[in-house]
């Protein structure tokens, strides 16, 4: 399509990254800046998970934000946020594109329909708030979404060594998205039944899988192999603390780290999930209050499309007229494989929100293939009197009716965010500022609770060692000698020096991991530590 329509994209994307504020998520005061401190700054020989489960989540999509954030850019936030947008904007990029494919067969040729496809879904209450953010789903998107693209492209050069070449990249895509971030793992089997229903014919079907197979394998082995053996050697589980039903490492718990509190609670509240949530509704597929009905109208228009197709194929009402028109119909039969694969996997598994982003920016082909099929299937009798290509204008007017339902409709989650300056800013403007308190020498600090190891860095000095609370759920029993409470106990009792806490507020804070570390504390030792991304964080005195 051009660079001039990405940096449009961009653009757009930059504007609503200003809009909305400076990120402050609770994901980034937890885990997203300190993982990548640890990383660089060799504290993985010194620390003991300040993060706790979360320090063993893999790093590498949170480097480009951690290094602007040791930029003079630092100081510029707006222009970060511009820069984290580039994300959003490539998302969009390649969400027009595959709408492109969809709507009219040529992937470089944009038209307002596929441009308003990829609007509605795209301005989902997934994707929107978290532009700029450091969430990561967008980054994860990217690869899902590129991986499509390519997977859509390979069938126009069935036969050639392109198409396997087009195949194995699509499948390193996807490897690497699941590598950066494993909750993408739901997204490789959807690209592989989008392969097969895109392939032309059974034997084509076949040899899709190979190269796709193989892509996905080296994208995961070069991604995430280096973290994982890492994890492998030092715990005993390539994935830390999860998955440890399977891996069965001693320090971790066996029932692994598996959050099912937004797992709809029975069949039939799984069948009408996505309605759910079109109405307002709080803590269903996200913590925070809101409403989005594009998986309802969307789900609903992809089974509608899929019975009318088939209902008119049996029928050979219509066939593919020209080459772009077949390239069209098997495109938009894999997208709706696809999305349909994705939502079943992503249903039972997380039901995260968040966690939909490369499904939500499709959304809006489903609505139009479907307002397609019902016209072509319901033609008049006097359609021969009816312009060309009369029923794309009646599939995008319905289109367009659907996204303005839901432009009204939509009630956006408010993720945390900032004022670009605000009143408690502890030097000016800032992406993430914490100015420099560093510690007695040779001091422990234990952090009682999550959310508050973004101001390690801060803190940090000669023989300063950070410590996350090990609590039972995901570091075992400490009357368990070989269990990682254990380990952390029998570290912090041989501790001689200075101890401290660092928790958000002294009347709530973990107190299990206290309990296991035998922690007292008095409330009116803690002092602020100044920051401009949250109200909260004190450090206190360990009796």
């Amino acid at each position: 399509m051009g660079w001039g329509v990405f940096l449009a994209c961009w653009l757009a994307a930059a504007a609503i990254a200003l809009a909305l504020g400076r990120d402050t998520s609770w994901d980034l005061r937890n885990y997203h800046f300190y993982n990548v401190y640890a990383l660089l700054e060799g504290r993985w020989s010194i620390d003991l998970t300040p993060a706790r489960a979360h320090t063993f989540l893999h790093p590498g999509l949170d480097l480009p934000f951690y290094l602007l954030t040791q930029s003079p850019l630092n100081a510029w936030p707006r222009t970060v946020s511009a820069l984290q947008a580039g994300y959003a904007g490539l998302l969009a990029f390649l969400a027009i594109a595959l709408a492109n494919l969809a709507l009219h067969g040529d992937a470089r040729r944009v038209t307002p329909a596929s441009a308003l496809a990829a609007l509605f879904g795209l301005t989902g209450a997934a994707t929107l708030p978290e532009v700029a953010s450091t969430y990561n789903d967008i980054q994860t998107g990217c690869l899902v979404l590129g991986a499509l693209l390519v997977l859509l492209l390979a069938p126009v050069a069935e036969g050639t060594p392109r198409a396997a070449g087009l195949r194995l990249l699509a499948g390193f895509l996807g490897g690497a998205a699941m590598g950066l971030k494993l909750t993408a793992f739901i997204f490789p089997p959807a690209l592989a039944l989008a392969a097969v229903v895109a392939a032309r014919g059974g034997a084509a079907r076949l040899r899709a899988l190979g190269p796709l197979s193989l892509g996905g394998a080296l994208g995961l082995a070069i991604t995430y192999g280096p973290w994982g053996w890492f994890l492998w050697q030092r715990y005993g589980n390539p994935f830390g603390s999860f998955a440890n039903n399977i891996f069965r490492s001693p320090l971790f718990p066996l029932e692994g780290q598996r959050d099912e509190s937004f797992l709809p609670d029975s069949i039939g509240t799984a069948i009408i999930y996505p309605f759910i949530w079109a109405r307002r509704s709080v803590a269903v597929v996200l913590e925070p209050p809101l409403a989005d009905p594009r998986f309802a109208i969307s789900l609903t228009a992809l089974l509608l499309a899929i019975i009318l197709a088939a209902w008119r194929l049996r029928r050979a009402t219509r066939s593919p007229a020209n080459g772009r028109e077949e390239v069209a119909a098997r495109s938009t039969a894999a997208i709706l494989a696809f999305i349909l694969a994705g939502y079943a996997a992503w249903l039972v598994t997380f039901s995260i929100l968040r966690y939909t982003v490369p499904i939500e920016a499709l959304l809006g082909i489903p609505v139009w293939a479907a307002a397609r099929e019902v016209l072509l299937v319901s033609r008049p009798a006097g359609a021969r009197i009816l312009p060309a290509g009369w029923w794309r204008a009646g599939a995008t007017l319905t289109l367009a009716t659907a996204f303005f339902i839901c432009a009204i409709v939509t009630e956006y989650p408010a993720h945390p965010r900032e004022p670009f300056f605000w009143e408690r800013e502890p030097r000016g403007a800032a992406v993430l500022s914490v100015p420099r308190a560093p510690l007695p020498e040779g001091s422990l600090v234990v952090l009682l609770g999550p959310a508050v190891s973004f101001v390690a860095p801060s803190l940090a000095a000669p023989g300063v060692r950070f410590v996350g609370g090990p609590n039972p759920n995901w570091a075992g029993a400490a009357s368990d000698p070989a269990s990682y409470a254990a380990l952390v106990l029998r570290e912090v009792r041989s501790h001689p020096g200075p101890a401290f806490l660092l928790l958000e507020d002294p009347s709530g804070y973990d107190t299990e991991a206290a309990e296991v570390l035998g922690i007292t504390f008095d409330s009116a030792s803690c002092r602020l530590v100044p920051n401009n991304v949250t109200r909260v964080v004190r450090l206190c005195r360990w009796r």
